[in-house]
């Protein structure tokens, strides 16, 4: 299984986005007066949101196989169970190892 670039599906990098999101909220955000958020916290707000969400996309891709090869560090690497994949074995006549398919 290959790995992940620096930034994409880290999980230290999702859990410091996540947290980030939540500590802004957290420090920021006052929820027993809503109604005078004026825009410096509605703009915290949109950043602190936008941070959980994108830690939490980072938080799926980490869970997805890697594109980068664990062996020569090319980040070109096809998912054999992808289309690509399946097209370029296809196309270059590879045998699979059973063992690699599990």
């Amino acid at each position: 299984m290959g790995r992940h670039g620096l930034f994409s599906g880290n999980i230290y990098v999702a859990i410091a986005q996540v947290s980030l999101g939540i500590a802004l909220i957290a420090v920021n955000i006052d929820f027993g007066n809503l109604g005078g958020l004026d825009w410096s916290k509605a703009l915290i707000l949109a950043v602190s949101l936008l941070s959980i969400l994108v830690g939490v996309l980072n938080f799926i891709d980490y869970k997805k196989p890697g594109r980068i090869c664990p062996n020569c560090s090319m980040p070109g690497m096809l998912v054999i169970e992808s289309r690509e994949g399946q097209k370029f074995i296809k196309e270059n006549n590879i045998k699979i190892p059973e063992e690699a398919l599990n």
